[in-house]
């Protein structure tokens, strides 16, 4: 059975420190200091960013759709042909603007055995972008 692949907590924490929203049932929950689980609530609430002692967690999916509406940014996952060793999934980032793209993609600067997997370091690195732009438009 297929099953909704959800962010990481470190991906999940850097989206609240983006300023993540979403109506969401999932999240992490501290249940001790620095102790962290994933918890399905079963009611779907907006406000789990608000807490210290909570982090929303979305799929991987609604993460990217909210990159790309919020913040203009693509991550696209492509499959490559096989390498030696068995990695076959790469990611590219890209910035739009009216659908057209600023420049060229990033790629990433290796490939992962699943989708998944390169989807989520794709996510991490269009982050780390935003929060870097971020820095340097207040610096």
């Amino acid at each position: 059975m297929i099953e909704e692949s959800y962010v990481s907590f470190n991906t999940a924490k850097m989206l609240k420190e983006a300023g993540f929203e979403a109506n969401l049932k999932t999240m992490y929950v501290e249940e001790e200091k620095d102790e962290w689980t994933f918890w399905d609530s079963g009611a779907k609430r907006s406000d789990y960013n608000y807490f210290d002692d909570t982090i929303a967690c979305p799929t991987q999916a609604l993460a990217a759709r909210w990159l790309r509406e919020k913040h203009r940014i693509v991550v696209d996952v492509t499959f490559i042909p096989p390498s030696v060793n068995g990695d076959v999934w790469q990611y590219f980032i890209g910035e739009m603007d009216d659908m057209v793209w600023k420049g060229d993609f990033e790629p990433s600067d290796r490939r992962y055995k699943t989708y998944e997997e390169a989807l989520e370091e794709g996510l991490k690195r269009s982050l780390e972008l935003i929060k870097n732009k971020d820095y340097e438009e207040e610096n």
